[in-house]
């Protein structure tokens, strides 16, 4: 029973302290944050399954079944050995030798059973979660007691030692595997002072074979354990650095979502700001119009009805322009001209179609194509603020000339759009943007151009119409990030 007893007190020296396997499941995605399991926190520790490194449980399956399938065979081979070296060995007689007496089946069924029970304890997958952070030490001291009974039983002087001594190199990987160097250092004293006190002591000479392979082994097996102390130790390193990395840019993509809605939402409100100015400017207008006139109207009938008749007239057609201004808004929110007609063709059709609602001439400057492709962001960004400006053209300079130029230079898209009109006070302007108001669009015109990386520039005096130069980078590298962040539809 001497070896039980040692073999038990080598297995609990060799294992880490309960105290220090409390093991944060969060490291293994990344996070470093692995303390000492706080006294108030053991029992909720204990619920939880440890952190097992990748691969470990296999490698441990493997190693289990292995001996299984070792202690079932190892004596019928040595009976076959031991009656291959000596021919007139009876199958009684070498059954009957010390060695394979102790390992025949019966002899190893106690210890059989032992690595049987192990192998369940590995394989069902409610044992890790029901023993928490006792799975790793109590399987891995129930895996150590056999070896250390087969070392027992096996002679020391036997040449056929060396099973179990790859065993405990086996045993050796795993904990070098699971835990840190201090743990290796301890199972290597262990396992050496076993030894020794299990190998004869020496007579003649100070220092034995034996007693100097047990140092060769002892030395051998501390590089080995350092060796993948460090290899496992880089690999946790490299797992944790690669979660946060996935962490960070799952925060970013987060951040990323979240300003791209905003930006949406602005985009959105922008857009519903500057139809509401539209509809205001024209069909407000005009049924405001229509009203007054339908009063004048009734006020006139019975007084003089000619005029009436006439003042009847014009509230018809300013009802009739309204409507059709009403019909050309509605037309434009369901037509998508740039993706049906591509950039030049829809800033064509937009320039005549405005010249054509303000009754002015129309000079149109505008190359058959743009060299290069630009972005959707930029596309969306020159066709809307050609829109708005176009737009205050027919609703408030009463232009008679409309100079629409689109230019392409070696690094530049511009777009230039002037009119003979009555111009505007620029002052006025930006003291009503400064008031947060914006009634011909001109602030939302300039953080368009921002947003795609352009230049805005608006040149007006009173009564000397009005000039809007868009200068816009051609590489689509120059576009800002909100605009290629967001994607949204300007």
């Amino acid at each position: 029973m001497r070896g039980l007893a040692l073999a038990s007190a080598l297995a609990l020296a060799s294992l880490p302290n309960h105290e220090h396997l409390c093991y944060n499941s969060s490291a293994s995605r990344g996070r470093s944050d692995v303390t000492e399991c706080p006294a108030q926190e053991a029992d909720l520790a204990f619920m939880k399954q440890p952190e097992i490194e990748p691969g470990f449980l296999q490698a441990f399956r493997l190693f289990v079944i292995t001996r299984i399938a070792f202690w079932v065979v190892i004596g019928p081979i040595l009976i076959v050995v031991e009656m291959s070296r000596n021919a007139s060995l009876t199958l009684d007689q070498a059954a009957s030798m010390t060695l394979i007496e102790r390992l025949t089946l019966p002899n190893v069924a106690p210890v059989l059973v032992m690595e049987l029970v192990l192998l369940a304890l590995i394989v069902l997958p409610q044992v890790p979660r029901r023993l928490g952070k006792w799975f790793v030490p109590l399987t891995m001291l129930l895996g150590l007691v056999p070896m250390l009974i087969g070392f027992y039983w096996w002679p020391s002087e036997n040449p056929l030692q060396t099973p179990f001594v790859i065993f405990f190199f086996v045993m050796l990987v795993l904990i070098a595997w699971q835990y840190s160097f201090r743990y290796v250092l301890a199972y290597v004293l262990g396992l050496t002072l076993y030894q020794l006190l299990l190998t004869s002591p020496p007579t003649e000479v100070p220092f034995s074979i034996g007693l100097g392979w047990l140092v060769l082994q002892g030395a051998m097996m501390l590089l080995v354990g350092y060796v993948i102390v460090q290899l496992v130790s880089i690999q946790r390193e490299q797992r944790a650095a690669l979660a946060q990395a996935y962490e960070q840019q799952a925060a970013v993509n987060v951040r990323l979502q979240h300003y791209a809605a905003a930006l949406e939402e602005l985009t959105i409100s922008r857009e519903r700001n500057r139809l509401a100015r539209e509809l205001h400017d024209t069909l407000a207008h005009s049924l405001s119009a229509v009203t007054v006139e339908l009063e004048a109207v009734r006020s006139l009938w019975h007084h003089d009805p000619e005029a009436a008749r006439a003042m009847l007239d014009r509230a018809d057609e300013t009802a009739r322009r309204g409507l059709t201004e009403a019909r050309r808004s509605l037309r434009a929110l369901r037509a998508s001209p740039l993706r049906d007609l591509g950039l030049v063709p829809a800033l064509r059709e937009l320039a005549e179609e405005a010249a054509d609602r303000a009754g002015a001439m129309l000079e149109l400057h505008i190359p058959g194509q743009i060299a290069g492709d630009l972005t959707p962001p930029v596309e969306q960004g020159v066709y809307r603020i050609a829109q708005e400006t176009l737009d205050n053209i027919v609703r408030h300079a009463q232009a008679g000339l409309i100079v629409f130029r689109l230019e392409q230079t070696s690094n530049a898209l511009e777009l230039t759009v002037e009119d003979d009109g009555l111009g505007i006070d620029t002052e006025a302007i930006h003291a009503s943007e400064a008031d947060g108001q914006d009634h011909l669009g001109i602030h939302g015109m300039k953080e368009r151009a921002t947003l795609i990386g352009g230049h805005l520039e608006i040149r007006s005096r009173a009564g000397q119409g009005t000039t809007v130069h868009l200068a816009v980078p051609c590489c689509s590298s120059e576009v800002s990030e909100e605009a290629k962040t967001a994607g949204v539809q300007m």
